[in-house]
């Protein structure tokens, strides 16, 4: 069950933006959102059935919500933030789990940024935050999320003219106070930085080979396994390319073509230099990448093989 939100923010009489655990029960406070008149809660009672500072309606008005308040409040100490960090050229990095490639990316958010601007209107719409590149062509835009998500013709629009849109879900009024976790750690980052295939436009996945100190299952000798892994799975020798075959075998290991009595067909395999048996698809799978991805093994190296395109194999 969420958290109730309530309205913990507010103007005083001189304009400034104040916090309910920072105001005064002297004080006059309005609300960010109808502007009229609030009145502050504050018991200093603690612990079960009482309620965190915040303040109230004398007179509630029909469009004026505790949500609508947290996401201007929210929206705009982030834009205050930014608006600080790019006048005194402080990075702000975020971590996000991509949707394209599948892999984790970190960034400077700001490094391209040149400016930024709230409620910027973009005749289409109108982000929460829009960052401006050199140029002073819109970069990014900060979507704050409490209720809505952004409309589709808006995320479509973003995509078409490369705006990288920036999602932050709220859940309630603490989030307040973690504004550099949850902008360090969005809920989605419209972005991929890998490059993007010249042939099919699509985003490329990073790959890496994996070479494992194995056991032989027949001489017990310690033989060289591979395989390679990259962000949508597992890539056997019979479906390496000649690079990666010829890179394979400049770190040691044995590629060579094997038959398989159970498949009824011939394959390229790792083989051990001892005894030159080899290691099948379904032990490779089932036995050795197993143990590697999901157990403790110490006995592996990993090589960057750089980025292809899983569409057009290149």
């Amino acid at each position: 069950m969420k958290k109730q939100i309530l309205y913990v923010t507010a103007f005083d009489e001189h304009g400034i933006f104040v916090k309910a655990n920072d105001a005064e029960k002297t004080g006059k406070y309005f609300c960010p959102i109808c502007k009229s008149e609030l009145i502050l809660k504050k018991s200093g009672k603690i612990g079960k059935g009482s309620k965190r500072p915040h303040f109230a309606h004398y007179h509630l008005t029909e469009n004026c919500t505790p949500e609508s308040a947290l996401h201007y409040s929210f929206k705009k100490m982030l834009y205050e933030k930014i608006k600080n960090n790019i006048n005194n050229k402080i990075t702000m990095i975020m971590v996000w789990e991509c949707n394209y490639c599948h892999n984790k990316h970190e960034g400077n958010l700001l490094k391209k940024v040149f400016d930024v601007k709230d409620e910027y209107n973009m005749k289409i719409c109108k982000p929460d935050i829009a960052l401006f590149d050199d140029k002073g062509n819109v970069f990014a835009v900060i979507e704050i999320v409490v209720t809505h998500k952004p409309e589709e013709n808006v995320v479509k629009y973003y995509n078409e003219n490369n705006i990288i849109l920036i999602q932050i879900e709220l859940e309630s009024e603490d989030d307040l106070d973690n504004i550099d976790i949850k902008l360090k750690t969005p809920s989605i980052v419209d972005c991929c930085l890998n490059p993007r295939c010249k042939n099919c436009g699509r985003y490329k996945i990073k790959k890496e080979l994996i070479i494992v100190d194995n056991e032989c299952y027949k001489c017990e000798n310690l033989m060289k396994v591979c395989y390679i892994k990259n962000s949508n799975g597992y890539k056997y020798p019979r479906d390496f390319n000649e690079n990666e075959i010829n890179f394979a075998k400049s770190k040691g290991v044995l590629l060579e073509m094997r038959f398989s009595k159970t498949r009824n067909e011939k394959y390229l395999a790792n083989v051990c230099p001892h005894c030159k048996a080899f290691v099948g698809d379904w032990y490779l799978s089932d036995d050795i990448i197993s143990e590697v991805e999901y157990e403790d093994n110490e006995n592996i190296q990993e090589y960057d093989l750089g980025y292809y395109c899983d569409i057009c194999k290149e």
